[in-house]
């Protein structure tokens, strides 16, 4: 079973097999959030529809990874953040080094040309001193593939803790767009709900954009319509509003025609 890590109100994946496992048999897809400043990497954040999909399909584990920050761990967070600091110092000065040593002559050179004659030693000891500072603000971290939590103590986080971040609305409209065989990733930059794909977002383009409608009933004005129909048209997907009626999920397509 898939182990979900709960913390700070997020749910993590750290495991590589696992990723894996939801993204290529289960259709999961979640936000990558680590970063080795070139590509992303894990932890996986998943969103909370997908995280009680997976709780009711009984394929993952909800676990509570929160840390409870002691003078203890602080202080050791603290070491090991100066070790680490320390060892990147070295590391990057050895590497501005082996840099410089391959262009001092022209650097030399240039400072000849305004009138400084000091020594090449003295040049290259300055420029390695003033282009390998490295500190707190700008040092690099390493990618945790591991919580924090001790496996001893795993306490199971229940389904009403992750139902807080979401309605039942949403995630039944995800669960209805998952079980027709769908992708779906969170539609916030188009300031909807979710994207809909019809297959795997690293080969295909989301086909629809979809809001959900708490209340059936409510009345929503025309320039919300228009403006939803036109903002789909413009990315070339299709605007559909999602709402629950007799516990049955029901879609509107909206299209848009120039006229």
């Amino acid at each position: 079973m898939i182990k979900l890590h709960y913390s700070q109100g997020s749910v993590l994946i750290y495991d590589a097999d696992d990723w894996a496992t939801l993204r290529k048999t289960h259709r999961i897809l979640g936000t990558l959030v680590g970063n080795t400043n070139t590509v992303q990497t894990l932890p996986l954040k998943l969103l909370p529809e997908e995280v009680l999909l997976l709780l009711d399909k009984k394929l993952a584990k909800l676990i509570d990874s929160s840390v409870n920050i002691t003078p203890e761990i602080r202080n050791k967070y603290e070491q090991f953040e100066n070790v680490l600091l320390e060892e990147e110092k070295i590391m990057y000065k050895n590497n501005r080094k082996r840099q410089l040593e391959s262009m001092i002559g022209d650097i030399v050179a240039a400072k000849r040309k305004r009138g400084d004659n000091r020594s090449v030693e003295e040049i290259f000891t300055e420029e390695l001193e003033k282009s390998s500072k490295v500190n707190r603000e700008i040092m690099i971290w390493p990618t945790f593939l591991t919580p924090l939590s001790n496996d001893n103590e795993l306490i199971e986080v229940s389904r009403d803790e992750i139902l807080k971040n979401t309605t039942e609305l949403k995630y039944s409209v995800y669960k209805d767009l998952w079980e027709r065989g769908y992708y779906i990733t969170t539609g916030f930059k188009f300031g909807a709900d979710f994207l809909v794909y019809l297959g795997d977002p690293i080969a295909y383009h989301a086909i629809f954009i979809v809001h959900c409608i708490d209340n059936p009933d409510d009345v929503m004005h025309s320039s919300e319509i228009v403006s939803f129909g036109r903002l789909a048209t413009a990315v070339k997907k299709r605007a559909v509003l999602a709402t629950s009626q007799n516990e049955k999920i029901s879609y509107i397509t909206i299209n848009w025609i120039d006229a």
